[in-house]
């Protein structure tokens, strides 16, 4: 073995070794745990304040001094977690101090300002470690899921265990009326980041230090309701919290302590499709929740009306998880069709001019021409399908970035007509059944590029769904450069009007594969026409009969002597 391996591993074992400081809190934990099982009451009072402020105090130091060590993310939170540890070690100090000179304390008061304080620091932190991987929706609804479940759970633990306290809390001193109510909120804290912890799909799903922490916190939980049971109404001395309960606590927050700077190697799971009944848990406690409340309420001396609107209030409650569990199955099933569908149009779309590359390059190749003239055409046919792939590519890239405000653009003067009569060029529309109307003074400053990319895409969506003439007129209409593209064909049904401009929609040819075409060159449009600030739309052409396509860009015209002016009134507009 070598030097620096033999170096490495003595490392790793000195890592791996409890420090003494954490042995002697371990001891003094221990020994506190049995004093709190055996001993009396004082007994039980002193050995379970020293325990507990030393595993708190102990953890908090630990905390922050090994945050350092991880990287910044998880530092901050771990740091958060160690100072809020430290404020309740310092609360319990000063309990102690008022129990020795007064002999007792209330129950809730001032001094748990330190408690609730620390409790919230270490909830916050939790929160801010690394719980979820995916986007940002994707965590807003794990969090919204984890509420629904713990505001739920909680509301079931509140009416069955704790329903005596709301009248004892009415009862006390407005200081314990406060504190008391704090404490339940800090729980369903607690409840909503556990339950975060454990949905979550992340490559440290499984990380001991969140494991062990979330049982410190859970133990903490249990020791708070107990307390807030026994505590209403009595002193602290009369109250008796559940030191064992507490001690345990602290003893697995000084536990996760001495491991927060031994970061796991991310575990990585296969992906498979969420099971329907881990969606719907948190529904689940919510009916449930519901349930409780028609029980209870059935015997309570309520009218017939409101005994109807309970009732269907809860039948309601019924069918809005049952509906939620189908859309999440239709969601699912609506995501593999549309998959399918694009699978299945792209390689359509693809095959065709691939097919006739690869034929005509395998003619080239095997020297099958007749002379220039033959292989000047083959290789111009190629030439033309390639450029037709690479439009393809092209568009779906652009579509790929979903936000046309950052998409980068060249603005150039450019003249509308030549710009007409290449996108004739790089489409395989026959240009005998095309009339141009253009002014040849007409110039734009446009991208050249992207506004090429407009007219081939209308150009090539009038030639598959148009009929056998087309009609491209662009003018100025003011300062604005108004391009339309009209056709013969039987133009698009009223409800397809808007959804032809969405990505991978082909309106009323969605399910025809005799027809090519991926439905993305409207999309394509509408991304660079909101990109250079302007609009486009459909309506019925009242030049050939069928369909038109315009498209509108405002100020990209300097001057025209007789701009020509359209009626927009009524046309279906989408940007």
């Amino acid at each position: 073995m070598r030097l620096t391996d033999v170096t490495r591993a003595g490392l790793a074992r000195e890592e791996a070794r409890v420090p003494w400081y954490a042995l002697v809190v371990f001891t003094v934990i221990a020994v506190a745990i049995v004093a709190a099982v055996l001993g009396d009451a004082e007994t039980r009072a002193i050995a379970g304040m020293v325990g507990t402020f030393a595993g708190l105090a102990a953890a908090g130091f630990v905390f922050m001094h090994k945050a350092h060590k991880v990287d910044r993310q998880e530092r901050r939170a771990w740091t958060l977690v160690g100072v809020g540890l430290m404020i309740a070690a310092m609360g319990i100090v000063v309990l102690a101090l008022q129990v020795t000179i007064t002999g007792d304390a209330p129950t809730f008061g001032p001094i748990d300002l330190f408690f609730l304080a620390g409790y919230a620091l270490a909830i916050v932190g939790f929160g801010l470690l690394p719980h979820t991987a995916g986007h940002p929706l994707q965590r807003v609804r794990i969090v919204l899921d984890g509420l629904i479940g713990a505001i739920s759970i909680a509301a079931l633990f509140w009416v069955l265990v704790l329903s005596g306290i709301v009248t004892g809390l009415a009862q006390a001193p407005i200081w314990q009326r406060v504190i008391g109510s704090m404490y339940p909120l800090l729980d369903l804290g607690v409840v909503v980041v556990v339950m975060i912890a454990i949905v979550r799909r992340s490559s440290h799903r499984f990380d001991p230090r969140l494991v062990l922490f979330a049982v410190a916190m859970l133990l903490q939980t249990v020791g708070d309701v107990s307390f807030l049971v026994s505590g209403v109404g009595n002193s602290f001395a009369e109250a008796e919290p559940l030191y064992g309960v507490f001690l345990l606590a602290a003893s697995a927050f000084l536990a996760t302590a001495l491991i927060v700077d031994v970061e796991p190697e991310p575990r990585h799971y296969a992906d498979r499709t969420t099971p329907l009944w881990t969606l719907m848990a948190p529904y689940t406690a919510a009916l449930a929740m519901l349930f409780v409340l028609v029980s209870r309420m059935s015997d309570s001396k309520i009218d017939t009306g409101d005994r109807l609107l309970l009732t269907a209030t809860f039948l309601v409650a019924i069918l809005v998880i049952g509906r939620q569990a189908l859309a999440i199955r239709e969601n699912r099933v609506l995501i593999e069709q549309q998959r399918t569908e694009l699978v299945s149009s792209i390689s359509h779309e693809l095959r065709t001019p691939l097919t006739a590359m690869l034929g005509f390059l395998s003619i080239l190749h095997y020297n099958e021409v007749n002379g220039p003239g033959e292989r000047a055409e083959l290789i111009e046919v190629v030439h033309h399908q390639a450029n037709y792939l690479a439009r393809i590519v092209q568009d779906l890239l652009l579509l790929a970035d979903g936000d046309p405000s950052g998409m980068s653009l060249t603005i150039t003067e450019v003249n509308v007509g030549g710009t007409i009569e290449n996108s004739l060029n790089a489409t395989s529309i026959d240009h005998d059944c095309v009339e141009v109307d253009v002014s040849e003074r007409l110039i734009a400053h446009v991208d050249a590029e992207r506004l090429e990319q407009i007219l081939v895409n209308l150009i090539t969506n009038a030639d598959r769904y148009g009929g056998n003439a087309c009609l491209i007129k662009a003018f100025a209409n003011g300062g604005a450069l108004v391009i339309e593209v009209h056709d013969s064909g039987p133009g698009v049904p009223k409800k397809h009007e808007l959804v032809i401009w969405e990505r991978f929609e082909r309106g009323p040819n969605r399910y025809n594969s005799l027809v090519p075409g991926t439905g993305i060159g409207l999309a394509v449009v509408r991304a660079i026409v909101e990109a250079h600030g302007g609009r486009a739309g459909y309506r019925r052409s009242d030049e050939l009969g069928g369909g038109c396509f315009w498209v509108e860009l405002p100020g990209r015209v300097d001057t025209e002597k007789e701009p020509t002016r359209i009626d927009l009134r009524s046309p279906t507009v989408v940007t």
